[in-house]
Parts: structure tokens; sequence; C-alpha cells
């Protein structure tokens, strides 16, 4: 190999190691409104930072099988149908479905709708790209973990969820254990490194200052008050929090407002008030 040949071997390296760095250096959150349905990408990161990133994923045919080295994965179905398993546990998800996805917990799935499977994931910690390892198992989904076709098992992780399936749907008609006469919400999943809370607002709630949070709009229409800025989002928008002196989300119209927030480090208690 001549001098030349190392040249570009050296700038090819060079702009990988860059292109790495770029992409997985969380860039500065500024409030902002998002409209899933605009998006024509089928993966793209809409929001990160050290603690936590929210990725939008759309899949035609299957999601192929994997699991993460690090990160717990929170995933919100908004469109679409699919059988798989997730862990030990075969499962089908709709459109409303959440999945929680511990560390080190195999998913796999074949769409059965015609429509394409949409999905709004939140990872906390924030992966870096080579957290997500693929299981390659062929086409036919075995029962149980794939992890076990490996030629070393897996690591037994002990974490602090478990893997489950909530269908967000069965909760609509229920009052949420946690909040006042303004708001109330509940956990869907939390974990020492993330938490994912389902919040219906009548009039108005309040975020303390600590750390960003990411919102889907599932029903409804609010106005948000981040700092000196105020926005309007609407069902099937994500809206962007960074971290702010004053952040206030309240209920425009009549129509309940109901959003997913996702939170990373999780969300407490004292977080949340009028």
């Amino acid at each position: 190999m001549d001098l030349r040949w190392w040249i570009w071997i050296g700038v090819a390296v060079f702009i990988a190691i860059v292109g790495y760095i770029w992409l997985n250096t969380p860039q500065e959150l500024k409030p902002a409104v998002l409209s899933v349905e605009s998006i024509s990408e089928s993966r793209i990161t809409l929001a990160r930072t050290p603690a936590g990133k929210l990725e939008y994923r759309k899949f035609l045919t299957r999601v192929v099988p994997y699991f993460r080295e690090g990160a717990h994965e929170f995933s919100y179905v908004l469109q679409g149908r699919a059988v798989g398993f997730l862990k030990n546990r075969d499962i089908e998800i709709q459109p409303g479905a959440f999945l929680v996805i511990p560390r080190r917990t195999a998913l796999g799935l074949r769409i059965t709708s015609p429509e394409p499977l949409e999905i709004l994931s939140f990872y906390a910690p924030a992966p870096n790209g080579l957290d997500e390892v693929q299981v390659l198992i062929g086409d036919v989904f075995p029962p149980g973990d794939p992890s076990s076709l490996r030629p070393q098992p897996l690591p037994i992780d002990e974490s602090d969820i478990k893997p489950q399936v909530v269908h967000v749907a069965t909760l609509e008609n229920k009052e949420l254990p946690k909040g006042s006469s303004l708001f109330e919400w509940t956990y869907l999943a939390k974990s020492a490194a993330g938490s994912v809370a389902l919040v219906r607002v009548a009039e108005r709630v309040q975020l303390k200052e600590r750390s960003p949070h990411f919102l889907y709009i599932r029903q409804g229409q609010g106005r948000i008050i981040v700092g000196d800025q105020i926005l309007e989002a609407t069902a099937g928008q994500v809206v962007i929090l960074p971290n702010a002196p004053t952040r206030i989300i309240e209920r425009v119209g009549d129509e309940r407002l109901e959003f997913l927030l996702f939170s990373a480090p999780a969300l407490r208690e004292k977080d949340i008030s009028n």
C-alpha cells in the first residue's frame, strides 16, 4: 500500500470518529412543538440529553429482534399492529400500547396491519450508537428470550423495572391516583434512570425546575409556558420542554388534555404540582 492509501484511510477514520462524536453529543434543547404526522424518515431522534433520548421509528414488515445493553426503553405505539415477543412472553400490540423494555431484554415483532408500525421511543439513559444489539434468529420468532441462542448467555440484569405491555386505553375511564382537582396523573413506568407518566389536565399543571421533559399529547389541546415563551400543542404532537424556572401546561378548550410525560431522571412526586 502506498502513502496515498494510508492518507485516505486516515481521513476516513477521522471522518468516522468526528461523525460518531457529533451524533452522540447532545444538542442544546430549545422549546419546540413537533408534529409526528409530518415526519417522513423511518427513524429520527427528536430530542436528546445525556439522561434521555426521544426517538421516532417506523417499521414496514418487522422489528428485527434486539436488546439494549445499557438503556431502558419505553415505547408508545402511535400506529399499526404487530405480534411478537418481549423477553419470555408472546405479545400483541396496537395503537395506544405502551411497552416497558428493561435493558438486556429482547424484543421482536412482526407487523400484521396494512399500515406501518409507528413507535415513539424514549431511552434512559441516552444510549450511544453501540447500545442496540440485534439478535439474528431467522424469519420465525420463537417464544422466549432469543439471548439464549447466543454463545454466551447474557448476564442476569437486576433491573428496577419489569418488562410489560400497558394498554393505555384501559385507563381512559379510570381516575388516576395522584394529583389534585386541577390535574391527575400516574406512573406508567418508573426506574432510577427515567420514567413515563400519564397526565390529565383539568385546568393546569406545573413542572418544577430540575430537568428537561418531553411530552406526547394524546388528547386535547394545551398551552405550554416555558420561561418567557408560549407554545400551543394539540393531539399527535410532541413538545420539547427544556429546563426553565417556569413550565406550566394549561388546558385549552372543552376537551380533556391528556399527555405522556417522558422524564430522565425519573419524575418525583414533588416535581409536579398545581
